[in-house]
């Protein structure tokens, strides 16, 4: 009877241990490995020509994502199905060659037969994307071209952020109504905000100082030059966001590379 009652001791100990094991190591690693960081890339392409060229190399392109490692990639100035550009679709070819499988395109202007304008490559499905057509006004002789801004949600784990791309036009006149426009549309998001592209404005212009006014915040603080690609003298190209108690930033990089006339900035956002 006590070699019965000591073998059922025994093993009760044994599923005791191994249940107090199993709750140390499961789910509790797991559940440590959850992040809130999100990688952003803004990178103006230029039709993925290389700085003083106008031959397309989406290759090129596609190694600088994949080394930076983003999970969401706002692209400026790509081509889908434009002569100058070979007739392919800029952004499925980046797709699949970066493995960032979710994409949205919004169309700028019709040119040489196909659609040039922006992109959105993500690691995360894109919930309720649109474009929005931006302001513009005429300026006599001088060209004006027509600018939108792209705009979906996205889920970090378990809390959604907005995020947008744009590029703002040349002229301070059109960039001062598209500017507010731009605020307005993002303001009817509930969630925290990343926006990211080209500005086409230094940050002591109107431009940004009224994206600051408005509650946004840059990322980058030092070595933030992105334009001419061979000899960087000034900072156009940006990620953005609000509000500033939703969100800590990591790291800001700008990567050096001829593989455009600008230069790609990275950075890594933790949301509170």
């Amino acid at each position: 009877m006590k070699k019965i009652l000591i073998i059922l001791f025994l093993f009760a100990a044994t599923l005791n241990c191994k249940e107090q094991y199993r709750d140390v190591e499961d789910p509790g690693w797991e559940e440590n490995d959850v992040t809130n960081r999100i990688t952003v890339m803004s990178y103006n392409v230029k039709y993925c020509s290389p700085y003083n060229s106008s031959t397309p190399d989406v290759d090129a392109v596609a190694e600088i994502i994949r080394q930076a490692k983003p999970d969401v990639v706002f692209l400026q100035e790509l081509d889908r199905n434009t002569t100058r550009s070979g007739k392919v679709d800029q952004l499925a070819l980046l797709s699949a060659k970066t493995d960032l499988p979710y994409t949205y395109y919004g169309r700028a202007i019709e040119y040489q037969g196909g659609e040039s304008g922006l992109g959105i490559l993500s690691r995360y499905a894109l919930s309720d994307p649109q474009t929005f057509q931006l302001p513009r006004v005429e300026l006599g002789d001088t060209y004006v071209s027509y600018r939108i801004m792209t705009k979906a949600n996205i889920m970090l784990n378990d809390k959604k952020i907005t995020i947008a791309g744009t590029h703002l036009e040349l002229t301070q006149e059109n960039r001062d109504l598209q500017v507010p426009e731009i605020n307005r549309i993002l303001s009817s998001s509930n969630y925290p905000t990343i926006l990211a592209g080209d500005f086409n404005a230094t940050p002591e212009n109107n431009t940004m100082q009224t994206f600051f006014g408005y509650g946004f915040k840059k990322t980058c603080t030092t070595g933030c030059n992105t334009i001419s690609s061979n000899a960087p003298n000034r900072e156009i190209d940006y990620i953005i966001y609000r509000p500033e108690v939703k969100f800590n930033v990591v790291s800001h990089n700008v990567i050096r590379t001829l593989a455009s006339d600008h230069l790609p900035v990275v950075s890594v956002l933790e949301l509170n």
